[in-house]
């Protein structure tokens, strides 16, 4: 297997665990503790047997990910890195550490420089009474004891105050040590509304954040493309690369009703059905965006657009590329993403699909759009 596999089958046994754990009989390790004269964290999964493993030095929070052989008393790790040059895995380093009946483990770290150090780890002890960077208690409830421990001393640095038409004020932040950008708002709605809005933004740039120091290099780009005191939709860019071999780039958008802090679909925001929506991914609900919403978009999209589509290199005869795009919505509409997986990545790039607010009328949800 090349290193990128197992390095990406790592990371994954990692950030999927709490799905893995209920099909599979899972142990977890959270340790912490010194390598030489330098603090540690560690953890070790154990799943149906296969043992994975990670760790990272407190100052630099960086995870360095492991393979992992254990014979029920001595746990053996090595850290692989793959050459460029040689096309090779490098070992990096090399740690044997075994548990006593206290359940502290003790052992060594050998590097490819002869050097040897010692390594004492015991169980992660949290303190909820000892301050800790995430301050909304139920987020870090929602940690698991390493990334709690990793994300109890983090800093943020403010970059800019942006501010909107409609009073509402927002502060950008960067993550000193993930280097990941994100924003807060601090005026525009009451102490306590705001103080929901942002715990509901800690909890989904944290994600970031801990990939930020889960991945050799990952950066976001976040555009917020429109904002009322009802909703706020933003789009954001993610390039990322596991293990130094392949890079990767992701989009994600985020369509917010800022009262319920519920994610929208485009059925709460445009309905073209008739009678209840239907819950999203019942039978009624793909009934609807194949034989409703679909044909509709694809005859608005030709008949609005034909020009776009004619001076295209993509093509867009396909049907079931109408039926489940991704959206954000702008200050003229709802901005279609076509995501159909038969289309090149260029041609899920356009922007030009827009379904304008002045058009499809009686069909807008009022709660969210007052004049359409």
């Amino acid at each position: 297997m090349t290193n990128f596999k197992k390095v990406f089958l790592l990371y994954l046994l990692f950030t999927l665990t709490p799905v893995t754990a209920l099909a599979h009989k899972e142990k977890v390790y959270s340790l912490e503790g010194t390598i030489g004269n330098r603090e540690i964290i560690m953890e070790i999964l154990d799943i149906d047997g296969y043992y994975s493993g990670r760790y990272s030095f407190r100052d630099e929070k960086k995870s360095n990910y492991l393979e992992v052989e254990y014979d029920s008393i001595t746990f053996c790790f090595n850290l692989l890195r793959y050459n460029l040059d040689t096309k090779n895995r490098d070992l990096l380093e090399h740690i044997v550490i075994t548990e006593d009946s206290l359940n502290n483990w003790s052992g060594e770290q050998r590097t490819p420089d002869g050097k040897i150090h010692k390594v004492f780890l015991h169980p992660i002890k949290i303190i909820q009474s000892e301050p800790h960077a995430i301050k909304n208690e139920t987020t870090r409830e929602e940690l698991s004891p390493y990334d709690y421990s990793l994300l109890s001393d983090i800093k943020y640095e403010s970059t800019s105050i942006q501010k909107f038409k409609n009073g509402i004020k927002m502060e950008w932040l960067t993550e000193t040590g993930s280097q990941i950008k994100l924003f807060r708002i601090i005026e525009g709605f009451s102490d306590s509304t705001m103080v929901k809005i942002n715990n509901y933004l800690e909890r989904f740039f944290i994600n970031d954040i801990l990939n930020g120091y889960s991945y050799k290099y990952y950066e976001t780009k976040i555009n917020i493309s429109y904002v009322t005191p009802n909703i706020i939709s933003m789009v954001e860019s993610i390039k990322s690369d596991i293990s130094n071999t392949r890079a990767n780039t992701s989009t994600t958008y985020l369509t917010l009703d800022l009262k319920t802090l519920k994610k929208l679909s485009l059925e709460d925001l445009l309905w073209l059905g008739e009678g209840k929506t239907p819950r999203n991914g019942s039978k009624e609900y793909f009934t609807y965006r194949r034989e409703v919403f679909g044909k509709k978009i694809e005859k608005y999209i030709n008949d609005s657009y034909s020009k776009e589509i004619n001076n295209s290199e993509c093509s867009y005869s396909n049907e079931k590329i109408f039926q489940f795009p991704d959206f954000y919505l702008s200050k003229k509409g709802i901005v279609l993403m076509f995501n159909y997986y038969k289309l090149s990545n260029e041609c899920k790039k356009q922007t030009w699909a827009v379904l304008r607010y002045n058009d499809f009328p009686n069909k807008w949800n009022l709660e969210y759009f007052n004049k359409k």
